[in-house]
């Protein structure tokens, strides 16, 4: 009895030591059925476009087209469904007029375009959805008729109430509306029809879209850096969707883009290592047009008093949040006259001009209260009658002035709280939004309010956040763009929006300088989406010529500028089992040449959760590899890893992560660790 008692404690101790052996060996993370994992798909939208391009003219290749007999392909790069491109061949090269037939001459586009020797492309812009489209093509006086169906919008679209409209006193153009929270941003003809729209929800997404000099729009891409509105980079584009430029910017672009004289990007943005600064949204940078490189950037840290604390809604409710938002940057523009750079700070209600050389403080407009007394020198004097300071501002612009040494802005007061303190700050029920026109004298250090649009409309129009103001001569285009109700009483609780808790609506109106409304839409939620917020408005033309020049097949866009890339954590211990309730969801995942792309949310028990951290290790059986993903909110994550600095070999995806309960970032932690079903090669 005794030999056998041994024997079987000799066999327990010998396999307890064999299992002990092989945790601290890591056989319970060896990567053993690697081969039988998904390899990460490769993906690069430039090569998807130009292999698209090919795709075209081999198809069309196989019939000789003429006018009469097009050509016709629906949106050719799968970008906005509501355009086309007709395609035929020519004999000489002629001038082609376009006819988009619209509901009466005010919904009538009309736009003229080059049709080249041998094969004409004749780009179809701003069609309607969900019907057949009468499209005419005139050469030499002869007209050719077309007709291209379209598909209905997408169920989760957001719904377009037009209240009114003037046609013939508003400015021309289409009203391109820039969505937030992953909705589709689309064109409007004057009767708030779509016209065009990105149907990847992700671009152009909680950021201004602009028209560039050449006619090509520049607009954020849809990869994250951080939730909810930062990207990686930014994409040039035009309407049929052929993407000229990718600007990759390693610390990410937020809120706003400006395209300087001489054709520089000007991007309010962070610092490139933001999570050891431990500030956001405080950085202003200038993007070379030509290398995508940041060439300067201005960090308001150095520039501004960061402990200066208006009451505001913007706080984001985490308690120890590792990263302050203490500026909110928002816009950002380039005044030529003065070499000056006005960046406006919602959270510090301040409009702010600097040197653009130096970086040293011009003037501050905003009001006066909490400011220490190195800054107090620059604060405007307001003059004139019926003058009010702008609360937690947006979209400052610059304006044509016929007064030598002033300087004209315009802007939105979003109006939040119309206080530097709690103890008498205005309530949403009795606060309003307006667009308002101020001229600045630098000389003086004085400001006087020109006009203003919206105090009168009341709280029914006053928008928590969001919002622009385009001044366009005779009329002014007035977004009133996060518009939070509860029960229908107007509210600031900016964070239950953002978290997806309560609907964000939007207005926008189109006003005469004599207060006379001459378009007005609302923008509303139906039973597929809730997204119904417009971050900004802008009337621009429909069509220029010089974004369509380039013919299929000629030109491949190409990647610019240095992609941000994650981290590699000083110390950190793998664990070397499995653990924790912790799984993952891809938004997507691919390999874009070297590099790898995650977008993702971390489980804990099912749930979401607060995140601690998340970091993503590449395991083969020859080592492993740590990297920290940017973490945001609602357990979303981002990765981007550069594969060219690993050794050949293939390599399991696994996930690090800790969540902790409740909104403290430094509250009770758990942690947990697992694997994927993907793995990524890397080629030697």
């Amino acid at each position: 009895m005794k030999k056998r008692t041994v024997i079987v404690s000799f066999t327990i101790v010998t396999a307890a030591i064999a299992v002990l052996a092989a945790f601290l060996l890591g056989a319970f993370v060896y990567p053993y059925s690697i081969q039988r994992l998904t390899e990460v798909p490769e993906f690069d939208v430039l090569e998807y476009q130009f292999a698209r391009e090919m795709e075209i003219l081999s198809d069309y290749s196989g019939h000789r087209y003429t006018i009469d007999d097009p050509y016709i392909i629906a949106d050719p790069y799968n970008m906005n469904p509501l355009c086309a491109l007709i395609m035929f061949e020519t004999e000489t090269e002629s001038e082609v007029d376009i006819v988009i037939a619209g509901d009466d001459e005010h919904s009538t586009f009309k736009y003229t375009h080059s049709a080249a020797y041998p094969r004409a492309e004749i780009p179809i812009i701003g069609m309607y959805a969900g019907r057949a489209n009468h499209i005419t093509l005139i050469v030499d006086g002869r007209a050719y008729e077309h007709i291209i169906r379209t598909e209905p919008l997408p169920v989760d679209f957001p719904d377009y109430a037009l209240h009114y409209s003037s046609p013939g006193k508003m400015a021309p153009g289409v009203t391109l509306l820039t969505a937030i929270f992953e909705s589709y941003s689309p064109f409007l003809d004057n009767y708030a029809h779509v016209r065009g729209f990105l149907s990847n929800k992700r671009y152009a997404h909680g950021t201004t879209t602009i028209m560039l000099k050449n006619g090509n729009m520049l607009s954020t891409g849809d990869e994250f850096k951080q939730i909810p509105y930062h990207k990686a980079f930014l994409i040039e584009y035009n309407w049929l969707g052929k993407i000229f430029r990718i600007y990759n910017v390693p610390n990410g672009v937020h809120h706003s883009i400006h395209e300087t004289p001489n054709g520089d990007i000007l991007a309010v943005s962070n610092n490139a290592d933001m999570y050891n600064t431990g500030t956001r949204e405080d950085v202003v940078i200038i993007i070379d047009r030509e290398t995508g490189e940041v060439k300067k950037s201005y960090d308001y840290r150095t520039i501004l008093d960061e402990t200066r604390e208006p009451y505001h809604h913007f706080h984001s409710g985490i308690v120890n949040a590792p990263i302050r938002d203490w500026m909110h940057a928002n816009s950002s523009v380039y005044d030529p006259v003065h070499n000056a750079i006005i960046t406006s700070s919602p959270t510090q209600s301040a409009v702010v001009s600097i040197d653009a050389d130096a970086g040293s403080i011009n003037w501050i407009l905003g009001p006066h209260d909490g400011y220490s007394d190195g800054l107090r020198e620059y604060l405007l004097t307001p003059i004139g009658d019926d003058f009010e300071w702008s609360w937690a501002q947006h979209d400052v612009r610059l304006l044509e002035t016929d007064e030598p040494g002033f300087v004209d802005i315009v802007l939105f007061d979003n109006g939040q709280s119309r206080s530097f303190y709690k103890d008498t700050a205005v309530a949403a029920a009795d606060n309003y939004s307006r667009a308002v026109v101020y001229r600045i004298d630098p000389a003086a250090m004085t400001v006087e309010q020109l006009r203003q649009f919206g105090k009168e409309l009341g709280s029914d129009y006053y928008a928590a956040y969001l919002g622009n103001a385009q001044h366009l001569g005779d009329t002014i285009l007035v977004n009133f763009g996060g518009l939070l109700k509860r029960d229908g009483i107007p509210s600031d609780d900016l964070m239950q929006s953002v978290m997806g808790g309560m609907v964000t609506n939007s207005h926008i109106v189109e006003v005469t300088q004599g207060g006379d409304v001459v378009f007005s839409v609302s923008v509303h939620e139906n039973e597929y989406t809730q997204a119904a917020g417009t971050y900004h408005a802008m009337r621009m033309p429909l069509f220029s010529r010089e974004s369509y020049k380039v013919g299929l097949g000629e030109m491949k866009g190409e990647r610019i500028g240095s992609p941000y890339i994650c981290p590699v954590p000083e110390d950190i211990e793998v664990p070397l089992i499995y653990m924790g309730r912790f799984s993952a969801e891809f938004s997507f995942i691919y390999r874009e040449d070297d590099r790898l792309v995650i977008d993702g949310v971390l489980y804990n028990g099912g749930t979401t959760r607060l995140i601690s951290k998340v970091y993503v290790v590449l395991r083969s059986g020859r080592g492993l590899h740590v990297y920290e993903a940017n973490s945001g909110l609602n357990g979303r994550f981002f990765l981007s890893v550069d594969l060219s600095e690993l050794p050949a070999g293939e390599y399991q995806i696994t996930v690090i992560g800790a969540t902790v309960e409740g909104n403290d970032a430094l509250g009770k932690r758990s942690a947990g660790y697992f694997a994927t079903d993907y793995k990524v090669t890397v080629l030697g």
